[in-house]
């Protein structure tokens, strides 16, 4: 008996794992030239045996129907615009399929990314029309592009879990 429970508290103990989310939030003009509120968050798996998970990394911005994923390619942590919906700042025409909008300059790889500064640099802003806003108040409009980066300063916070449970992600910030 003593042998069935210590192997019962292994198993609980290797699948186990400690969850962290990590969010920065920022005050920033978003495409538009707007003040809005910028939310930047992303959760991290570190289990007890295996690789760390992470990722996507989401940006949202205040008053803003757009939910921004940056994924870790070969070339960085980025966010693929898209085309219709996306052009890079100055230009007329929207981008083409797999354009590079913004980067986070500070880690290559998620599972790298960690509490403190993180540096993002956005590249395009959103393009849209009248059909494209909601109630008269929600735009597709994001961070401003801008060639120097985004200084976001991420808050950690951990918990353990015995199951791998995601943790519940932020809300977006309220439109005011």
């Amino acid at each position: 008996m003593k042998k069935l429970f210590t192997s019962i508290y292994l198993l609980v103990l290797l699948n186990g794992c400690t969850l962290s989310m990590y969010t920065a939030e920022l005050d920033a003009l978003n495409s538009d030239g707007e003040p809005r509120k910028a939310l930047l968050y992303w959760s991290k798996t570190d289990q007890l045996i295996g690789a760390a998970k992470a990722g996507p990394v989401i940006l949202m911005t205040e008053c803003s129907t757009r939910r921004l994923s940056f994924d870790e390619t070969e070339a960085g942590i980025i966010y693929r615009g898209e085309p219709g919906r996306d052009r890079i700042a100055g230009q007329n025409e929207t981008i083409a399929d797999g354009t590079v909008c913004a980067k986070i300059e500070t880690q290559l790889k998620l599972t790298e990314l960690q509490a403190g500064e993180l540096m993002l640099t956005m590249l395009c802003e959103a393009v849209y029309d009248e059909f494209s806003i909601q109630e008269g108040l929600y735009t597709p409009a994001y961070l401003k592009a801008r060639e120097a980066p985004y200084l976001f300063d991420v808050q950690e916070n951990t918990s353990w879990s015995l199951f791998g449970e995601t943790p519940k992600a932020p809300e977006p910030p309220e439109c005011k």
